[in-house]
């Protein structure tokens, strides 16, 4: 049936008036519930005026789709890492520059360069400390030394083999120390042959060619030499190393000073190539000679092509030429290094400093621009691969000579070497000792210095 107003008695138009109000009062006590609810919300979103009644409350903020977390909405903190090194001034604004990128793209990290006259000194000191810096920049020989002393953090958990696959496989070797890693690589380095091209068009093919460049230019009186040569283990490494000789052997950590290789290699060093050299084991000495023009060739690093440039040379480089002896080719292998980054054991966010480390070490431009710049040869293969990486002279001969490098030792007892190395070289220009003598002695020395003795 179906009721009319005028079906419906007063006493039923009372009850629904009753009903009625009773129902709009509960809407409006809803609403201003909600509006509470609402406004209460909006308060905890903002983290410095919550409490922790308010934050208690979580299923209701749940349903709202707009609602964020505390996580999502804080602004991450400021991180700074911290980098020692001792590059030099020609080299360093480039590290600088991309840092500079670097930071533009994460804003919230600031990445701080120190430069350290002693870096070794200052690390040992400070690390122990926990004053020292998260990051520090050097070849990769002080690997063993300084994992072995505690002063280095591995970073075991960020390595994947996808990460190691982008380096050649010197750069892959330079970061391992007894099964962990400890930095990631950026370029390598090693010795080679520059010449100046006004005085020697073309670099000599063989060993032989080289030495009749050197007896030509070579007339002490006049102040002038065939080659400009450091005289130190690390440069004379290429000579030793061209007849199987050895300073040490990393994988049985032993001396080989005492082997006849080694010592036809000290020989070759001092018989045929020292004749045409400056007297002086001062560095700085001998790369004045080639600056000055007053030897046709040089034997250093890509360390040292900015001064060459900044002499004003027209210079070509290239790997030092084979020894042919009975048909037979010996290659010089000169010692050659790793520049990596190590993270230290004072390293206080690994997250922040894994993202700068990956950055620098994966992106092509990074290596592109310090291997223009600076000279310093590529270890990421996408670069290596780079056509104007390989059409450029410099970076092409310093590359082709890191194929024939052999990698520094990385083993704490290497630390016990280059001292005893150094000595006999200097014995040995003294005319002290023989070369034999002094490689004897060398050789008993570091024994000794291993054993603990």
């Amino acid at each position: 049936m179906i009721l009319t107003d005028e079906s419906i008695t007063e006493g039923e138009r009372t009850m629904r008036k009753g009903m009625l109000a009773l129902f709009l009062v509960g809407v409006l006590a809803f609403a201003v519930v909600a509006s509470g609810c609402i406004g209460g919300e909006k308060e905890t979103s903002t983290p410095t005026t919550s409490s922790p009644t308010e934050t208690t409350t979580t299923e209701e903020k749940t349903t709202t789709p707009t609602e964020t977390t505390p996580t999502e909405t804080k602004t991450p903190e400021k991180v700074t890492i911290v980098i020692w090194h001792a590059i030099g001034p020609n080299e360093i604004k480039p590290f600088q520059d991309l840092i500079d990128e670097f930071m533009i793209e994460y804003p919230n990290i600031e990445v701080k360069l120190e430069q350290k006259a002693d870096l070794e000194t200052a690390l040992k000191a400070a690390i122990p400390a926990n004053q020292g810096p998260d990051l520090f920049i050097w070849a990769h020989d002080w690997l063993g030394k300084f994992a072995d002393g505690g002063l280095l953090e591995p970073i075991d958990e960020f390595i994947t083999q996808d990460f190691l696959d982008k380096f050649s496989g010197m750069g892959k070797m330079a970061i391992e120390y007894n099964g962990h890693y400890y930095g990631v690589p950026f370029a390598a380095e090693t010795v080679a042959l520059i010449y100046n091209k006004d005085m020697i068009p073309e670099p000599p093919k063989t060993f032989a060619e080289m030495q009749e460049i050197m007896k030509k230019y070579y007339d002490e009186s006049a102040g002038t030499y065939g080659l400009a040569t450091p005289i130190d283990p690390y440069f004379v490494s290429a000579w030793v190393h061209a007849f199987g000789g050895f300073y040490f052997d990393d994988a049985t950590k032993k001396p080989g000073l005492d082997k006849p290789e080694t010592l036809k290699g000290f020989k070759f060093f001092f018989e045929q190539v020292y004749p045409y050299v400056a007297p002086t084991q001062d560095y700085n000495a001998q790369v004045s000679i080639f600056h000055d023009k007053k030897a046709p060739m040089m034997i250093n690093g890509p360390w040292s092509i900015p001064d060459v440039k900044a002499a004003g040379i027209n210079f070509g480089v290239a790997p030092l030429p084979p020894i042919v002896e009975n048909g037979k080719e010996y290659y010089p292998h000169p010692y050659g290094g790793v520049k990596i980054f190590y993270v230290t054991s004072n390293v206080k966010n690994k997250e922040a400093v894994w993202t700068f480390l990956k950055w620098f070490s994966t992106n092509p431009d990074v290596a592109k621009t310090l291997a223009l710049e600076n000279g310093y040869i590529p270890v990421l293969k996408e670069v290596l691969n780079d056509p104007e990486i390989q059409n450029d002279p410099v970076l092409y001969g310093f590359g082709k000579a890191v194929d024939t490098a052999i990698p520094m030792p990385k083993s704490t007892e290497m630390g016990a070497v280059w001292g005893p190395v150094g000595t006999a070289l200097t014995n040995i220009i003294s005319g002290e000792l023989t070369i034999e003598e002094a490689l004897k002695k060398a050789q008993e020395e570091i024994l000794a210095s291993i054993s603990g003795g």
